[in-house]
């Protein structure tokens, strides 16, 4: 990851022929012409989507293939020739460094429904550069890996994974967007059970479960409509086999100028599956009581929600103290340009404050 105290300028130049391959690559997905070898994807404006077509990219010009952790240790252009130099993308599991920071507890972000953590880096740039930063990504987005089928199961998976680089001693800071949030409110739960010290457990914008009653689709809407731009029956899509379904709608992607045409078709097919797999998990879960402080971010634009729920979204009811922050936007945008950055610092305020007081006994 750069280090934002020491970067060398910015400069527009490549200095070999694959800097200067991977800056013209920059410059036609972000539309911008101010393209340094040291500037940060997401800082520009990357975003998931365009974080995909990066990988598609650097696979067709390079034959490398390269993981979300990948791009997000390496996220500018000369950081990235260096992977691509050696020829093959590094394998760091599921943990995922966004910012090293310069010293006190780490920020952890556990996953949404769609396993990735690319959504973070935005969020981690506006707490600040001097806040460690940590993401992990869901077990069954790369190839060979089999999902876990539980949050119990995901939540223990993520303890191990984080423990090799949490600081002895520090309060653990865990924060989740969506269904994330559930993954952090179970992960600090059996933290706080063994005698660990919780500070932040910030749900942006999670409900407390997912009711059987409500839509088993959402995730997968979003994906389809925000994510590709794809208007498709989702009965039809569920009636056809995996591989028929990933190939379809990588066609009407490609089709709608949404994927580039040279996407894998199994790439997304993991990318479905992990949807299902995890909505799977959030329908099974069953909550149970926690004894300390959860911190409810709950934005202001609540036109998709169509109900009144609760200011906590019911986390008064499981956890012995919910408080409840206001933030601009509505569940999707809550974490987009113009809305991210009062998140980013209402998060570091409540990191700041936890971290400062005695936690609930």
């Amino acid at each position: 990851m750069v280090n934002w105290e020491t970067a060398v300028p910015s400069t527009g130049l490549g200095r070999d022929g694959i800097e200067l391959q991977l800056s013209d690559v920059w410059r036609r997905l972000l539309n911008r012409t101010d393209i340094g070898i040291h500037d940060d994807f997401f800082s520009l404006g990357g975003h998931s989507l365009l974080a995909i077509r990066l990988t598609v990219e650097v696979r067709r010009l390079f034959q490398v293939d390269l993981s979300a952790a990948d791009l997000l240790s390496a996220a500018t252009v000369a950081e990235l020739a260096e992977i691509i130099r050696r020829g093959t993308a590094g394998s760091s599991g599921q943990l995922v460094r966004i910012q090293a920071g310069s010293g006190g507890s780490p920020v952890y972000a556990l996953p949404p429904v769609s396993g990735t953590v690319l959504l973070y880096p935005p969020i981690a740039r506006a707490m600040g550069r001097d806040q460690p930063f940590w993401a992990v990504q869901s077990v069954g987005l790369l190839p060979g890996e089999e999902p876990l089928t539980s949050i119990e199961e995901i939540s223990e998976a993520f303890i191990e994974q984080l423990r090799g680089v949490h600081p002895e001693g520090a309060e653990w800071n865990l924060i989740g967007y969506s269904m994330g949030g559930l993954l952090a409110y179970e992960t600090a739960r059996r933290l706080r059970e063994r005698g660990e010290r919780v500070g932040l457990v910030g749900l942006l914008d999670t409900r407390i479960t997912v009711e059987p009653s409500g839509d088993p689709d959402f995730a997968l809407r979003a994906l389809l409509w925000r994510g590709l731009k794809l208007d498709v029956d989702i009965d039809w899509l569920r009636g056809l086999d995996p591989d028929t379904r990933a190939a379809e709608l990588v066609r009407r992607a490609v089709a709608a100028g949404t994927m580039p045409a040279d996407f894998d078709a199994d790439r997304l097919r993991r990318m479905i599956d992990m949807y299902q797999f995890n909505l799977d998990a959030l329908a099974a879960y069953r909550i149970k009581p926690y004894d300390g402080t959860v911190t409810v971010f709950r934005v202001t634009d609540r036109s998709l929600e169509g109900g009144t729920l609760p200011d906590d979204l019911g986390w008064g009811d499981v956890a012995a103290r919910a408080v409840v922050c206001d933030v601009p936007g509505d569940h999707f945008t809550m974490v987009e340009p113009g809305q991210v950055e009062v998140l980013g610092r209402r998060l570091r305020e409540q990191v700041d404050l936890l971290n400062t007081v005695t936690p609930l006994t």
